[in-house]
């Protein structure tokens, strides 16, 4: 695939899965493959509109990702003028569904997002919750978590009270401290990581990560060249360590 404001070639694929445990899927992928736009969103299985917020984040960025690509097209790519848009439209919707529906004594919305758009040689990711996004250079020995989990587990790991393999199983992981909904204003992150050819990019839930250790999922996306493949058995190895949640996965190859 090619994108007019990426500088490298890249093929892709992405999975969506309900798992063995849940009754409905509340993860959504959310694409816009003309801009190099890929991004997924976990709907928080705890309020009574998890799920629907994941559904408005998958309704409203693709256009707004289109309308702005349009403007950034013809000009030098500035990933970070790109990053800059993309983490206000987040904490926009954010800030917008809080203060429509979660001012009372409980919130009803909210959800999870992690999304990068490639933009000239870098890509640029933008997350807020606890989905992940992974990179694995093309001569890496080492996977690594590019983004922040925002949640308690990973405060108690920074503080020395819990390991980084405790916190697979520990109730603390499903506490977050950050979400699409949260009270405003919201607070996204947002970097930039310059790419190279053979590189490799992992965007998912926790129903994926959660399940699986970093080894177990380097050694699937080297395990084939086609990124379906490479999804599929993401898949059926998370369901395999007892699928407990959704699972939602994006891979890019460049």
């Amino acid at each position: 695939m090619t994108s007019p404001l990426f500088d490298y070639p890249y093929v892709c694929s992405n999975a969506l899965d309900r798992g063995l445990k849940r009754e409905s899927n509340q993860d959504k992928l959310i694409l816009c493959p003309e801009a190099g736009f890929y991004g997924l969103s976990d709907g928080m299985g705890g309020l009574a509109q998890g799920g629907k917020t994941a559904e408005i984040l998958a309704e409203v960025i693709p256009p707004y990702i289109r309308e702005i690509s349009a403007g950034l097209a013809g000009n030098v790519p500035d990933p970070k003028r790109a990053g800059e848009l993309f983490k206000g439209k987040i904490e926009e919707i954010s800030d917008k569904l809080y203060n429509s529906f979660n001012t009372g004594a409980r919130s009803k919305y909210g959800a999870t997002f992690c999304g990068v758009w490639l933009i000239g040689r870098a890509a640029v990711f933008v997350s807020i919750g606890d989905s992940r996004a992974y990179l694995l250079p093309r001569h890496g020995k080492i996977i690594r978590q590019l983004t922040n989990d925002h949640n308690i587990a990973a405060i108690l790991i920074r503080n020395g009270e819990l390991t980084v393999k405790g916190a697979k199983n520990h109730p603390s992981a499903n506490q977050l401290t950050r979400f699409v909904g949260m009270e405003a204003p919201a607070e996204a992150d947002c970097f930039i990581e310059p790419l190279a050819p053979g590189d490799r990019i992992l965007l998912c839930s926790d129903g994926l990560h959660g399940l699986m250790e970093d080894d177990g999922i380097k050694r699937i996306l080297r395990s084939s060249r086609s990124p379906a493949l490479v999804c599929g058995r993401l898949v059926k190895a998370a369901n395999e360590s007892g699928g407990r949640d959704n699972i939602s996965a994006v891979y890019i190859k460049l």
